[in-house]
């Protein structure tokens, strides 16, 4: 007797299943490989890689040409496309700490070539913004702990300046905590993060709410400096704030990986802890040996 031919979807599940191991075996490599990376040449090409926008040829060859001089490049790139999406963001951390004991023109030769591969494709993403102010944090030009201020007042009670800083920044991270993928590019705006930004701001029902209006640069700038100068004690509040109002609003159980990295970066560039849920999303490289 003939057997019945399999339907689509029990012969799709095996399917599925092996896709998923050939994945984890090549994050599994990946990772092998960059616990390895020391040099001022291939840590400059993961990092450079690491900041990539996907599918843009432009910067592809923005960054062939700054990782020219590296033998390996080519091998870097492969292993670091081969990271699961969880992972990439501890790693360009670690690869960051790592970069930090190099000599401080490597750094800034890092930092210059950093600029023409997020510039080569003709405008930024706001990932691209916060990527760069972690890399200019994490090779030696973070916020002095003199210049931060003393608490003074609770979470809810702040100045209307300090709410407005938290208004401009919320506001920019509302392009990365989005309720739904964007059907096209032109609706990418409409599928921000308005409810988000609303959910936060709530927190100063007291304060008028500020209108999402999303910030120029010197704005944001300002914004973040005004964040990063205040007391130690109220910026993990503030970012418990973000994170449980996106996880409020997440997909499928989880959050959205730009979500996350977005809240993540955003944890660092604070110098605050990242909460807990936050912290689930990610798989951490294994620890290194000092």
């Amino acid at each position: 007797m003939t057997a019945p031919p399999s339907s689509p979807a029990s012969s799709s599940v095996p399917a599925a299943a092996t896709a998923s191991a050939s994945a984890d075996d090549s994050s599994a490599a990946a990772t092998d490989f960059l616990s390895r990376v020391q040099g001022t040449g291939e840590l400059t090409a993961a990092l450079l890689a690491l900041i990539l926008a996907p599918g843009s040829q432009r910067a592809l060859r923005a960054w062939q040409l700054e990782t020219e001089a590296t033998a390996s490049a080519a091998a870097v790139l492969g292993h670091v496309s081969a990271l699961l999406p969880n992972t990439r963001l501890p790693w360009f951390e670690r690869l960051l700490k790592r970069m930090r004991r190099q000599p401080l023109a490597a750094r800034q030769a890092l930092l210059e070539s950093t600029r023409r591969v997020m510039s080569a494709r003709g405008s930024l993403r706001p990932i691209d913004r916060l990527q760069w102010f972690a890399m200019r944090q994490r090779l030696g030009e973070a916020t002095p702990a003199s210049e931060r201020h003393a608490a003074s007042a609770e979470l809810s009670e702040l100045p209307d300046a300090e709410v407005h800083a938290i208004a401009v920044y919320t506001a920019f991270l509302s392009r990365l905590v989005p309720l739904e993928l964007p059907e096209s590019p032109s609706d990418a705006d409409r599928a921000a993060g308005p409810d988000w930004y609303l959910a936060v701001m709530n927190a100063w029902p007291q304060h008028e709410l500020p209108a999402l209006e999303l910030p120029g640069s010197d704005a944001l700038v300002h914004a973040l400096q005004q964040l990063q100068a205040m007391a130690w004690m109220q910026r993990p509040v503030l970012v418990r704030t973000w994170v449980a109002a996106a996880l409020a609003r997440r997909e499928r159980g989880r959050l959205r990986d730009s979500a996350a990295d977005a809240l993540r970066l955003s944890c660092a560039l604070l110098d605050s802890p990242l909460p807990p849920e936050l912290a689930q999303h990610f798989i951490e490289p294994p620890e290194e040996l000092h």
